[in-house]
Order: structure tokens, then sequence, then C-alpha cells
């Protein structure tokens, strides 16, 4: 029978990504932002994969660029009107969301996804769905980074793998 040990440094994480979350969820409806669209930006930013400021910029540029993508939907379907038009403004901008992932700063395309389909979620309300996700994503940062040192002050030193052992400092 293996013996389960859980790292503390992922304790300390957990449990500064706990506090930051529960924060947000009391306050975004006191400042007027979607609780929800929030987690939404900040799953975009764990998601990604890349921390940082770089990470940041990424998650921001492809989540507000989705919402765009979402109005443009709503004006193509519109604009062709029948119910018919839904599916083919869903069929050719989605489309066009997947080439977007050519483009470097726009190669996070499940982030654009993100954006694009939370704003159906929120009933099209762009402005509060963008400035909720810019926050969500901001969260995110804050997660990481807080976690990060909160480790770096209470944690463990990571242990050396016969990988790491032989890396040259």
């Amino acid at each position: 029978d293996k013996e389960t040990h859980v790292n503390r440094n992922l304790v300390l994480a957990a449990i500064v990504t706990g506090i930051l979350c529960g924060a947000w969820a009391g306050l975004a409806p006191l400042v007027g932002l979607s609780i929800w669209a929030g987690f939404a930006g900040c799953t975009a930013y764990f998601a990604l994969g890349t921390p940082g400021l770089k990470g940041l910029a990424l998650t921001l540029s492809t989540t507000l660029v989705g919402i765009l993508t979402a109005l443009g939907m709503i004006a193509l379907g519109d604009l062709i009107g029948t119910p018919a038009g839904t599916g083919i403004a869903v069929g050719v901008i989605v489309a066009i969301i997947v080439l977007m992932g050519a483009v470097k700063w726009l190669a996070f395309v499940p982030g654009i996804f993100v954006g694009c389909y939370s704003t159906f979620a929120i009933d099209a309300d762009w402005r509060l769905l963008a400035s909720s996700l810019v926050a969500g994503a901001v969260l995110g940062l804050l997660c990481q980074r807080g976690g990060e040192l909160a480790g770096t002050f209470w944690g463990q030193p990571e242990q050396a793998t016969p990988e790491t052992a032989s890396v040259p400092v």
C-alpha cells in the first residue's frame, strides 16, 4: 500500500488560491462585476499555462477578442435573418476564430472561445464581461504569484531528481 504525500508548496498554493478566490466572490458583486465571468478569466489564465505578465497579456488579448467574435456572430446572424442565419454566422465566425490562432497574440484559441461563449452566457453585456474577464485574469496572476510567494516563505525546497541534480547552476 503506497503512502500519499502532498507537497507542502501545493497545499500553500491551494490555500492562497482559495483565500483570493473567496475574496473575489465576496467583493466582485460589491463593485459591479460578475463573479462567474471573473472565474472564466481566471480559468483562462491558468489554462494557458504561461505564467506572469506574458500569460496575462495573452489571456487578455484572446478573451477580449473572443467578446468581439460573439458580437460579430450576433450581428451577422441578425443581418442574415432566419433561424439558419445563426447557424451560418456561428460557422463562419468559428472558422475565423480557428484561423486567428495563427496570429501570435491570438495563439491561445481556447481563450478566444472563453470570451466568445461567455458573451452569450452573460446576455451580451460586453462591458460587464470585459471588466470581469480582466479582473479575473488578474486574479489568476495574483493566485499564481501568491502561491509562489507562500512557497518561498513557508514551503519546502524541491527534491533533486536525477534530471535536476545534474543541471549546472
